[in-house]
């Protein structure tokens, strides 16, 4: 049963996008609904969307992308982000980019990139929310889903209140904990806001309005009983992670672990070294001297064209 998300003019809310126009989808009707109540709205746009060859492809009649032409882009698409968000009911200072590369979210989490983290650490630090909106730990775009973990680091040492997630790129593997109806009128608003993005129209219009609909809903993130992968702390000192083949429905050769710990440790281990088969399932070991709670994903090391994980990040605990 899904709790109707309440605001009032006391709130802080704060937005953490993965690339310009994620603002709109996810959470178009929660921020007019924010701007409404009179609370206080900031959202940080992690990466410009630069790297985004397929639509600046088809829109330039180019086929090479060089660094100047990826830097254009990304400027074309952080415009279209603040277009979007005075659409909203958003002011320019409402809104921060970092201008992290995109489809390079994973590789920061992996290198265990500091700066990151305290930046985003500071940006939770002076903002003060009270409620924080973030993409979810599942999400199949491996931008969003490391996004998740990166926030949850630099969140340790702070407390938020109230924390919801949403999953653009495939559905939340949990129930929904709250929603967000929208009037007919904020329906028109939010789908205005997602075609003001109109480098990502050419190709993906009726994709991206679907979002335009009566409700948004949120989530809770934790680890989930509906994903292929599970993992556990074993009295070997191992990590033991494990694959439900019938569930994962696809090839696994050529994937690799990926684990992210909470204590800042990380490994990726291509698979043909230590799995064994058995019935439908995949186990894998790694040795883990220094264990801790964390997040695993099965997943190419290097995405291809097609971009999307076949699932997101599973959370594991010790116990």
């Amino acid at each position: 049963m899904s709790d109707t998300l309440t605001l009032a003019s006391s709130d802080r809310v704060l937005i953490l996008a993965p690339h310009p126009d994620d603002e709109s989808i996810a959470t178009g009707g929660l921020i007019q609904s924010a701007r409404s109540a009179g609370a206080t709205v900031r959202v940080i746009v992690l990466t410009d969307g630069d790297n985004n060859p397929w639509p600046q492809r088809w829109i330039e009649k180019r086929w090479r992308i060089d660094a100047l032409a990826r830097r254009r882009w990304g400027m074309r698409r952080r415009e279209e982000a603040r277009t979007a968000l005075r659409i909203l009911g958003l002011d320019a200072d409402d809104a921060v980019f970092l201008g992290l590369p995109d489809m390079g979210l994973t590789d920061l989490l992996m290198h265990n990139d500091q700066d990151i983290v305290r930046e985003l650490r500071a940006q939770f630090d002076e903002f003060r929310a009270n409620l924080l909106i973030m993409p979810a730990v599942s999400d199949r775009h491996p931008d969003h889903s490391a996004a998740h973990i990166l926030a949850r680091a630099a969140l340790a040492p702070l407390a938020i209140p109230r924390l919801y997630t949403f999953a653009v790129h495939g559905r939340s593997a949990e129930a929904s904990a709250a929603v967000v109806a929208l009037t007919p009128q904020q329906r028109d608003i939010k789908r205005a806001a997602i075609l003001a993005h109109r480098t990502q129209m050419q190709l993906s219009q009726r994709r991206f309005l679907r979002y335009a609909d009566s409700v948004e809903l949120f989530h809770i993130d934790g680890e989930s009983t509906a994903h292929p992968l599970s993992a556990r702390l074993g009295d070997d000192g191992r990590l033991h992670a494990s694959v439900d083949l019938t569930h994962w429905n696809g090839a696994w050769r050529g994937q690799s672990l990926f684990v992210a710990l909470d204590n800042g440790e990380r490994i990726l281990q291509p698979l043909g070294q230590n799995e064994e088969r058995s019935g439908d399932g995949l186990h894998i070991e790694i040795q883990c001297p220094a264990c801790a709670p964390g997040y695993v994903k099965l997943a190419r090391a290097e995405p291809g064209w097609r971009v999307f994980d076949r699932y997101g990040w599973q959370r594991f605990e010790l116990t």
